[in-house]
């Protein structure tokens, strides 16, 4: 008698368990996204080329088959980057938004006291454009 009220027992732990987790909504996965918001992978790809800077000796057709062959997560990440920063600095032309932002940065941190830094500007100008994204909007967050 005792064995089976056990099993009883457990039937209905699994049971509520199993029917606690039907309950809880699936995350969609980055390829859903993907598929979902621009339809394909390539599409996404297309539209991250000219939201991101090319490394100085790359060629545009090494360049495209990189960034078409990164993965998905990447891809949304610097696709809403790169949005971020042309929203910020209204205009889309990744040389201005970036050079833009690199000032601001720098007056951030420098409070325009002084003669210019141009070696410290100079390295801002190496960050990648997430990093400084991130650095920007924590100084405007705290003023």
């Amino acid at each position: 008698m005792g064995i089976t009220n056990n099993r009883k027992m457990r039937e209905k732990r699994e049971a509520k368990r199993r029917e606690k987790l039907r309950s809880i909504p699936q995350k969609t996965t980055p390829c859903q996204v993907v598929k979902q918001e621009f339809e394909s992978k390539q599409a996404l790809a297309e539209k991250v080329i000219p939201l991101i800077e090319k490394r100085t000796n790359e060629d545009d057709a090494t360049f495209a088959k990189r960034i078409s062959t990164m993965s998905n997560t990447k891809l949304l990440r610097l696709y809403r980057i790169g949005k971020e920063l042309f929203a910020s600095f209204n205009t889309e032309d990744f040389s201005v938004a970036k050079a833009a932002l690199v000032d601001s940065v720098y007056k951030k941190f420098r409070n325009e006291t002084g003669k210019v830094d141009h070696d410290f500007k100079n390295k801002l100008a190496t960050y990648s454009v997430a990093k400084l994204l991130d650095i920007h909007k924590n100084y405007k967050k705290n003023k």
